[in-house]
């Protein structure tokens, strides 16, 4: 079954002694929830009292009643402040890292899916830790380029026997602010998507340049959507709202979203 919270991608990291993990930053803010426009849905979280994030309640709209109804609790777990496990409703899923920290594997230990049970993905990452290829146990693989402040500027995935092009989003306009993602303490890939995307759309960046402007998405090497981006700031730098419109470049038309973030524990 897909994970419950897969709408929303339909709207949207090494001498004989081992060294100890490198400490992961704390974030000036931990999100306190994300609504859709019109209480499309609401996500809450839920953090320990290492600022974790350790669960996330998930609301979406009845449209009956217009009243948003819980749907779902997704749980995560840690070691050493790093993100091990991600439980959702059927869908397990298992994180793993090397001695230096970075994220190595994923797999989806669990799901009713039957086309992904045991399905694996393998990162490789740069000095940063940060992932710069993904290669999954299906034979697809994604590559990431990043401009100097660290930001993605590309992602490119392909089959990886005939290295056809399958999916390609490029992205633009960064802003120097905050990314939402600079708010997820612990985490090194967005896990907040369907677990089968992960391959297609592994964008989590974090310290880097802020919020892209510009999104253009291709698949099989034709643009199909291209998607601009604007935002309001809280004070310390953090994104508040989102305001997205996509163009459909089939002269099919155009589409807008919106999101609010709020953070009650900046500091």
């Amino acid at each position: 079954m897909k994970r419950t919270i897969l709408f929303l991608s339909l709207l949207l990291v090494f001498s004989c002694k081992e060294k100890a993990p490198a400490p992961v930053t704390t974030p000036a803010c931990n999100i306190g929830s994300e609504t859709g426009v019109n209480n499309a849905y609401k996500l809450e979280y839920q953090y320990s009292a290492s600022g974790l994030p350790e669960a996330l309640n998930v609301s979406v709209k009845d449209n009956a009643t217009g009243q948003l109804k819980p749907a779902a609790t997704i749980q995560y777990t840690y070691e050493n402040s790093r993100l091990v496990k991600v439980v959702d409703a059927d869908v397990e899923e298992k994180l793993e890292y090397n001695s230096k920290g970075a994220l190595t594997r994923l797999t989806v230990v669990k799901t009713n899916e039957s086309a992904y049970v045991n399905y694996t993905l393998n990162f490789e990452t740069d000095d940063n830790l940060r992932i710069t290829k993904i290669t999954d146990s299906k034979g697809v693989q994604t590559t990431i380029k990043r401009d100097s402040q660290g930001n993605i500027t590309e992602t490119l995935t392909v089959n990886a026997s005939t290295n056809r092009e399958l999916y390609r989003i490029v992205l633009s306009g960064y802003d120097n602010k905050k990314s939402l993602y600079d708010s997820f303490k612990g985490w090194s890939v967005n896990v907040l998507e369907y677990y089968a995307d992960y391959i297609k759309f592994p964008l989590f960046t974090t310290s880097a340049g802020g919020n892209a402007g510009k999104r253009t998405e291709y698949e099989a090497g034709k643009a199909i959507t291209e998607i601009t981006y604007t935002y309001t700031y809280n004070t310390t730098g953090f994104p508040l709202t989102e305001q997205s419109l996509t163009k459909f470049l089939d002269g099919s038309g155009i589409s807008t979203y919106s999101r609010i973030f709020t953070y009650p524990d900046c500091k």
